[in-house]
């Protein structure tokens, strides 16, 4: 193991804070942005992005096909300051499971997309 140092400035292990809940009004932003999505309505789910995400949130409307999910999941939650990223799943009876990624943050008091990122295509930890 290679020297790290002085080992009188090693000030051991750090105490792990506690995990901060992911709060009720961005869970249920985050359904009804889900909802939108199986809907097919591009522009109710553009109103809830930010400026500067406002083309990937169409991108991402735009790859859904209306009618064709009716079950949804959030897979997977992680945060960042005040910042919270969501994973998502959509699924139906006949389709292929459509995943996606988004970066939800306030803005004057309301959750909003700042981040839309479709994850069905792609390779990465979920997926096989």
């Amino acid at each position: 193991m290679p020297d790290l140092g002085f080992r009188d400035n090693v000030m051991g292990p750090q105490p792990i804070a506690k995990k901060k809940p992911v709060p009720q009004d961005l869970l249920d932003t985050v359904a009804q942005i889900l909802d939108l999505l199986i809907e097919g309505n591009a522009t109710g789910l553009t109103t809830l992005a930010t400026a500067s995400a406002k083309d990937e949130t169409a991108r991402l409307a735009s790859a859904v096909k209306a009618g064709s999910y009716n079950d949804k999941i959030v897979i997977a939650t992680a945060r960042t300051n005040d910042h919270y990223w969501i994973k998502a799943k959509l699924t139906g009876p006949d389709t292929k499971p459509f995943v996606l990624q988004l970066r939800m943050g306030l803005d004057r008091g309301k959750w909003l997309i700042w981040e839309a990122m479709n994850l069905s295509d792609m390779r990465s930890a979920w997926t096989r």
